[in-house]
């Protein structure tokens, strides 16, 4: 593949033309997928981050600043990605919490739980149930969902701490 294809295949996906994505992917796949797989070191994963890898390279395509190399700047994307990936996964337990009941104790069913989650959230308005969810759930930043929903910063720390404040007090008047 020679530089001066990349340089038209990138200059047509800029322009919106998608034809130019296959001749991008074939010219940069394999360094994309040992960049992720380097990290993850899970083949199924790496492939699903390598797709997402390329769909934010489409993206922000309108981005890529010519003076830098092309491919280091969609590696880049894919370890940004698969660190991010990485470091949410190392946060989830990997314990089943209803085998081990010495240590967390009695736990319900996942049908109760979806059950009892449902009855807290409709405390909630709208907007303070997408926050909840998008920080809780989602695990994104303040920030983000600030960006998202248009509010500012602050308006969306009160509306955050707010909804749990009414989640606490609802699961503390169930637990009586």
């Amino acid at each position: 593949m020679t530089d001066a294809a990349l340089e038209n295949a990138i200059t047509l996906l800029k322009q919106g033309d998608q034809s130019g994505f296959d001749v991008i992917y074939e010219a940069t796949k394999t360094k994309v997928y040992y960049a992720i797989l380097t990290i993850l070191k899970d083949s199924s994963l790496a492939e699903d981050i390598m797709q997402e890898t390329y769909l934010k390279a489409i993206k922000y395509i309108k981005k890529y600043n010519r003076k830098h190399s092309f491919e280091a700047w969609i590696i880049t994307i894919a370890k940004n990605t698969a660190i991010n990936t990485y470091n949410r996964r190392k946060k989830e337990l990997n314990v089943d919490a209803s085998e081990t009941p010495e240590i967390f104790g009695e736990t319900l069913s996942t049908s109760e739980d979806q059950y009892y989650l449902k009855q807290l959230l409709e405390i909630l308005n709208p907007i303070e149930k997408e926050v909840i969810i998008r920080h809780v759930i989602l695990d994104e930043k303040h920030k983000t969902i600030a960006k998202a929903l248009n509010k500012p910063l602050g308006t969306i720390t009160w509306m955050y701490q707010n909804a749990l404040q009414k989640l606490r007090k609802k699961a503390g008047e169930e637990d009586e």
